[in-house]
């Protein structure tokens, strides 16, 4: 996402929690101490809503983005958050804009204490931010200041970091500089990519905003600022980034398949092919007479790249237009001469 506040303390698992948070025996599920709005828009958001509804602190409203068409079809596909809200019990809205005035008057009436944002994917204007008695959460896939914006998780994979996190900050009017509530740190897995690690984030999120809200309720809601000059950006990745580049490193290269996997993916050409990869590993080369992209072996166990460092082999691959494959099995339907090279 590696900085983070001094305090308040961060949790360090030892490894991330593959189930959601449970509820304290002496809890009860139907009483909660503050009233909440919950915003969120796709997957990353759905594991903090369960966790939330688990934990006895389901909001009292969630609000999403409208059902939008998707794909080559332009199908109209449902928001997933609104169906889980659905499936809880929750009462949900899906407003067109929710900066609009009508909306915004809605909130105010709807009185809420916090407002709590999970990947909504809009910067909300201050009149919107004004509106919650207490102030509004956002859950942020990194441990702030570094990465802030649009991709901190793919960004963390690329920049190699060997660990990540999820914060929770109050929002500001400038994007992820709000002060810091809490954190929760997670190692970052040796051949993990960005997809994986979004998962397991999207949990950790659940833990963080419910250990949050608890801090809220007990009036132990201290908030750190952060060192804007420790700040790094996490802005989108773009199509045209992933392309690979075999002269560098293959340590590079691994980080650049794996922060662009699934999506939008690192893009090379063997031939008159294109291709994305998806897998591979990272091995030494002893003698580094290859050349750059150059096929040093290829077969069942994959296929042995040359590079500007170190060999990179690969595991899985998607031919443009194709499917997901080993690459035992590209290797099966393509020639391979002494002087096969990729790039």
């Amino acid at each position: 996402m590696l900085l983070r506040p001094s305090s308040p303390p961060i949790q360090r698992p030892g490894r991330p929690p593959t189930r959601p948070v449970t509820i304290p025996q002496d809890s009860n599920p139907e009483v909660t101490n503050v009233k909440t709005v919950f915003l969120g828009t796709d997957d990353f958001p759905v594991p903090a809503l369960k966790a939330l509804k688990e934990a006895g602190r389901a909001p009292d409203l969630v609000v999403t983005k409208p059902d939008a068409p998707r794909g080559r079809g332009r199908k109209i596909y449902p928001q997933k958050v609104r169906l889980v809200a659905e499936e809880l019990g929750l009462q949900c809205e899906q407003p067109e804009d929710v900066l609009a005035p009508e909306f915004l008057e809605r909130l105010r009436a709807f009185a809420p204490d916090l407002i709590l944002v999970v990947s909504f994917g809009r910067i909300l204007s201050e009149e919107f931010l004004a509106i919650p008695k207490k102030y509004c959460l956002n859950v942020h896939g990194s441990l702030l200041p570094r990465f802030r914006g649009a991709a901190p998780v793919a960004h963390a994979v690329l920049a190699g970091d060997p660990v990540t996190g999820v914060s929770v900050q109050k929002i500001a009017p400038k994007l992820d500089t709000g002060p810091i509530l809490h954190s929760v740190e997670t190692p970052i897995e040796k051949h993990e990519h960005a997809g994986e690690l979004y998962n397991r984030l999207a949990d950790l999120a659940g833990q963080a905003l419910v250990d949050a809200l608890e801090m809220v309720e007990q009036g132990k809601d201290a908030f750190v600022d952060q060192d804007d000059t420790k700040a790094s950006r996490a802005p989108k990745l773009e199509k045209e980034q992933g392309f690979v580049d075999w002269e560098a490193e293959a340590v590079e290269i691994d980080r650049l398949v794996r922060a662009f996997t699934p999506k939008p993916g690192a893009r090379t050409r063997f031939g008159p092919r294109k291709l994305i990869l998806l897998e591979g590993r990272v091995e030494d080369d002893y003698f580094g007479l290859g050349m750059p992209g150059g096929v040093m072996t290829a077969g069942e166990e994959g296929i042995r790249v040359c590079t500007g460092k170190g060999i990179y082999r690969i595991l899985r691959l998607k031919p443009e237009n194709g499917r997901n494959m080993t690459a035992g099995e590209f290797v099966r339907g393509h020639a391979f001469p002494p002087d096969a090279r990729f790039g």
